[in-house]
């Protein structure tokens, strides 16, 4: 295999992951995951562990679900894409996290787009704002661990690693 095929294969094996994941957000974006579909799981499950709430609070909760599954599924995808950047690329590490940022930002965008045009779903920029944050944070926590890392063992800054 030349140096050229080991790129490609590394490159594709960085960011396969990210790909699949885009497309379970794509996924999780279609009529099915709507609202009034989670509803049929979410609220019956939710009536039998809190047995003695309201109507209201039932509501509540499920969207406090969904929103933290905006963050979670957001975050993750942030992860894979900061991984993608410092595997394939060997960006450095706050390159890879600008990167990875955009990244969370396009899909979003896009899933919310997508949305607008579905039976269901509604697009919702208050939406891309709340998977940003899921994807900020995972971002946020990861530069910290690595510099965390890095001062334990009397490394250089986050910044200067190539």
């Amino acid at each position: 295999m030349t140096a050229n095929h080991l790129a490609r294969a590394s490159w594709s094996r960085a960011w396969a992951p990210v790909a699949v994941w885009v497309g379970v957000i794509f996924a999780l974006s279609s009529d099915a995951f709507s609202a009034s579909s989670t509803s049929g799981i979410l609220g019956p499950l939710l009536e039998w562990l809190l047995p003695d709430a309201s109507a209201d609070t039932i509501y509540r909760l499920h969207v406090a679900i969904r929103k933290g599954a905006h963050l979670g599924v957001y975050a993750v995808l942030a992860l894979l894409a900061l991984r993608a950047g410092r595997l394939g690329h060997g960006w450095a590490l706050l390159h890879a996290a600008a990167v990875s940022l955009v990244c969370v930002a396009s899909v979003a965008s896009l899933d919310e787009l997508h949305q607008a045009f579905a039976r269901a779903r509604t697009g919702s920029l208050r939406d891309v704002a709340i998977d940003l944050a899921g994807g900020g944070a995972a971002l946020g926590l990861a530069l910290a661990a690595a510099g965390a890392r890095r001062a334990l063992r009397g490394g250089a800054p986050v910044e200067a690693e190539p």
